[in-house]
């Protein structure tokens, strides 16, 4: 239990010489801050000519020092006058006198989610911080459009941030409607998680850096109320994000007309900055688009994970006795992945050339992050506003990269029968993590897996076996 003295500010003065020549007598004044355990030395900027006549027990002596006094009292009367739960030392207490931090620790809701955010900017990628930014911005304006105040961090403040008003931010995030291919489609209950959870992230660590030094601090309100969902429910939601391969053969159906003379695999796009369109020429742009193309194709032939593309090598073909394979080692799981590459995977990967980017991932690690990210959000645009439209695709959620991963693990499983062990193994991950995020059989491989063994043994039963009336054949 901290005792009282600890818990208050202190100010006592003394004074410290201002030359080491011996027969210089005057001395400065200065204040010692004690609070909480930690001490601090600061200038007043007064100085006594004559300590051993006119200074005696922290103060001058005399009615000739009034003025210096008075100066000395208002500065201890300023310090011990601080709210104590403001400050975290004696130096905080110091720099604030000073000028040097002013209201140091802020002490509301935005105030604290602004000044995390500007430490935050430098262990994130770009496109993180942005969408921290987003979601700071979404809760200001929640704020204003419910005229709701600042909300202050401290269990003492008369409008403190609770639960119950996150709640409610909350549910209002959930009836938000967003646009997207001037389709208008409900706010997914994933989204305002990831809203919320990004204001969780900035608040505790305010939280965190403070709670010792400031009692009272509400505890992190931004705890997320999506619902955790069940095991059989985290695989169907996975199940769901298979794309029908009738997209793969639209996509494989279409193909851009290349000016006279261009073939897609003869040009090198590495140079270039396809980040943005508009930093290629029209040919160029055709191009990469055409590699893009043919780069969704070869995403769903082989389930290949959108980090393993930053690899300068991840589309070399091996030669092993069996036949050609694309091998590695993921960079997410670090497990390894056999990928058996057929005629026509070869001849997508021969006829795409070049990646349209330079490698990002060195040795098996993501050097790169703003690339990774770069790039992903560049082939996300290109699937959703312009290959989306070309093949038709109608259905409510959007194409990704992973999405190709999915249908991929699933036509493996319940198209051409593989095992959960092989497919694991292409994937470069274990076979419960597969089950669990990415494919598992469907009714009818089950039916047909049952039926093709059921057909075994009735083969090759023995004449006086009575369990023929089980057999759902």
């Amino acid at each position: 239990m901290k005792s009282k003295l600890e818990s208050k500010i202190s100010v006592t003065f003394y004074l410290k010489k201002v030359s080491l020549k011996t027969e210089v007598k005057k001395k400065a004044v200065y204040a010692t801050i004690a609070f909480k355990g930690t001490a601090a030395k600061m200038s007043t900027g007064i100085k006594c000519e004559n300590p051993e006549k006119d200074w005696k027990s922290g103060m001058f002596e005399g009615k000739n020092f009034t003025d210096e006094n008075l100066k000395l009292l208002s500065i201890r009367r300023e310090i011990e006058s601080y709210e104590i739960r403001f400050f975290k030392s004696a130096d905080h207490i110091k720099a604030v006198y000073n000028g040097v931090e002013n209201n140091d620790i802020p002490m509301t809701i935005l105030g604290v989610l602004n000044e995390k955010i500007i430490e935050k900017k430098s262990e994130v990628t770009f496109n993180t911080y942005k969408m921290y930014v987003t979601a700071i911005n979404s809760f200001t304006k929640w704020m204003h459009r419910t005229k709701n105040p600042d909300f202050g961090v401290h269990q003492s403040h008369p409008q403190k941030i609770t639960r119950r008003i996150v709640k409610s931010y909350w549910k209002f995030l959930l009836e938000q409607k967003v646009s997207y291919k001037k389709k208008e489609t409900t706010r997914k209950e994933s989204s305002a998680a990831i809203n919320v959870s990004k204001l969780g992230t900035l608040y505790l660590m305010f939280y965190n850096e403070n709670r010792d030094d400031i009692d009272g601090l509400v505890v992190n309100p931004f705890i997320s109320f999506k619902r955790t969902l069940k095991k059989h429910e985290l695989q169907e939601q996975a199940l769901e994000r298979e794309l029908d391969w009738k997209w793969i053969d639209k996509i494989e159906q279409l193909r851009y007309q290349l000016p006279n003379g261009v073939v897609t695999n003869e040009v090198d796009l590495t140079q270039k900055d396809c980040l943005h369109r508009n930093g290629l020429n029209y040919d160029e742009r055709i191009v990469k688009d055409e590699k893009l193309r043919l780069l969704s194709l070869i995403l769903a032939h082989t389930g290949l994970s959108w980090v393993d593309l930053g690899k300068e090598d991840v589309f070399q073909i091996q030669r092993s006795i069996t036949g050609p394979v694309l091998i590695g080692r993921r960079v997410k799981t670090k497990e390894k992945y056999t990928i058996p590459v057929t005629p026509k995977l070869e001849e997508l990967i021969i006829e795409m050339g070049s990646l349209p980017w330079k490698p990002f991932v060195e040795n098996n690690v993501l050097t790169d992050h703003a690339a990774r990210q770069g790039t992903y959000m560049n082939f996300y645009n290109y699937l959703n506003e312009r290959l989306a439209p070309q093949i038709g695709f109608d259905e409510d959620d959007t194409i990704s990269p992973h999405r190709f991963r999915h249908s991929f693990a699933m036509r493996m499983l319940n198209h051409f029968k593989f095992s959960l062990h092989v497919v694991a193994r292409m994937l470069g991950d274990l076979e419960s993590t597969v089950r669990q995020n990415y494919a598992d059989y469907d009714d009818d491989t089950i039916t047909a897996a049952f039926n093709e063994e059921m057909k075994r043994y009735l083969k090759n039963k023995k004449d006086n076996d009575k369990s023929k009336e089980e057999i759902a054949v």
